[in-house]
């Protein structure tokens, strides 16, 4: 994709996950802003992906249960609003009243570590089970002001993933690890 080492072009995880697809699945896409899901449409013109402009939240509750016994939700919000997290929470919850077998994918950058904690600490308080944290921070220490790392939830894990996530995660933290440091990666479940 980015020829020369230099990044020019970045697919993003909508044509990701549509690369994914097997011939049987659809994906439902959705960008908030009018300029966004116009550039997504265009992006995605010729594929089976279907664009939605809405609340990411209101849409991610109106299209569960999904149709097919199997499926997953990869939520992928810009962290902009102050509130993202706390409507993670209350969606994640209702969601998972309304789908509670489904795998739902949740991305998230990693800035303050004990804001982090806090933010697990409340989703520990939903009583999920089968709830999967996987978390990459690149530096041994916070640095202020810029995004440490990222990590994802993952609701219902396949059995498949779970045992091969293992023995890659110390290859994963040696490959994305900023020169100088050594970082951290780690998965667990996330508890009572």
């Amino acid at each position: 994709v980015n020829a020369g080492g230099e990044p020019h072009l970045y697919p993003g995880s909508p044509r990701i996950l549509e690369q994914l697809l097997r011939p049987q699945d659809f994906l439902i896409l959705n960008e908030k802003h009018a300029e966004d899901a116009m550039a997504l449409r265009s992006a995605m013109r010729g594929t089976s992906a279907a664009v939605h402009e809405r609340d990411a939240y209101e849409l991610w509750l109106a299209m569960l249960p999904t149709r097919t016994s199997r499926g997953v939700v990869v939520v992928d919000p810009p962290y902009e609003q102050t509130d993202e997290r706390a409507r993670i929470a209350v969606t994640l919850a209702a969601a998972h009243r309304k789908w509670a077998h489904g795998v739902t994918v949740i991305w998230y950058p990693l800035k303050d570590r004990a804001a982090h904690v806090r933010w697990k600490q409340q989703l520990r308080r939903l009583g999920i089970p089968k709830f999967l944290w996987v978390e990459h921070w690149l530096y041994d220490a916070d640095q202020p002001g810029i995004y440490n790392g990222a990590g994802l939830f993952i609701i219902n894990p396949p059995y498949a993933f779970t045992q091969a996530l293992p023995p890659l995660l110390e290859a994963l933290r040696a490959a994305l690890a900023p020169e100088g440091h050594k970082g951290e990666i780690a998965a667990d479940w996330l508890a009572d």
